[in-house]
C-alpha cells in the first residue's frame, strides 16, 4: 500500500489524529529527549576529562610524596633579610661589613661595589660582591648573608674558575635610609 492508497482508505479525521499525534511525538522528542541526550554527552566528556586528571594525579603521587619528604628534611634558615635599613653613612663601610661576615667562615672578599646610580625610590641600592673561598664556606657565607638585616634580595649569583681558584660574584639589593 502506498501513501495515497492509505489516505483514501482512512477517514480524514483519523489522518488528522495521526498527524497531530506525530507532531506531539516530534515535539516531545525535541523538547524533552534531545536536551537530555546533549546533557548526557557533555557529562560523558566531563567524566572522561576527570578520569584523565585522576590518572595523571595517580601517576604524580609518588613524586609529590618524594618532594614532601625532601622538603621535610630541609632545615629552616631563619628570617631572611629586609628587617632593617642600613644608614647611608654605612654604605661607604660596606667592605668592612661584608668582610666581618666572610672572614670567620674562610671566605675572602675581593670587591664590594655599591652602585649609586641604582638607588630606587623605595630606598634600595644595588651592591656587587666578589669573593673567593671553598664551596662549603661560600654556602655558609650566603646563609649568613641571608640573615643580614638590610638585605632585601639577591638578584644574581655566578661562579667561575679564576687565577686563585673558584671566584663568586653576586648582585644584591640593600635597604638604605
Amino acid at each position: 500500500m502506498t501513501l495515497t492508497e492509505i489516505r483514501h482508505a482512512l477517514p480524514a479525521r483519523t489522518l488528522a489524529t495521526l498527524a497531530v499525534g506525530a507532531a506531539v511525538a516530534l515535539g516531545f522528542v525535541l523538547v524533552f529527549l534531545l536536551p537530555e541526550y546533549r546533557e548526557v554527552e557533555s557529562l560523558t566528556a566531563k567524566v572522561a576529562s576527570m578520569r584523565s586528571t585522576m590518572e595523571l594525579n595517580h601517576q604524580l603521587e609518588p613524586v609529590v610524596k618524594a618532594l614532601a619528604e625532601a622538603q621535610a628534611k630541609v632545615r629552616s634558615v631563619g628570617v631572611v633579610g629586609g628587617q632593617g635599613k642600613l644608614p647611608l653613612a654605612e654604605v661607604e663601610r660596606l667592605t668592612a661589613v661584608f668582610d666581618s661576615l666572610a672572614k670567620p667562615l674562610g671566605v675572602r672578599m675581593t670587591a664590594v661595589s655599591p652602585d649609586a646610580s641604582s638607588v630606587t625610590r623605595e630606598g634600595l641600592v644595588a651592591v656587587r660582591l666578589a669573593f673567593l673561598g671553598p664551596p662549603d664556606a661560600v654556602r655558609q657565607f650566603m646563609l649568613s648573608l641571608g640573615g643580614f638585616g638590610p638585605l632585601v634580595k639577591v638578584e644574581s649569583a655566578t661562579t667561575m674558575f679564576g687565577r686563585e681558584g673558584r671566584e663568586y660574584t653576586m648582585k644584591c639589593w640593600l635597604a638604605v635610609q
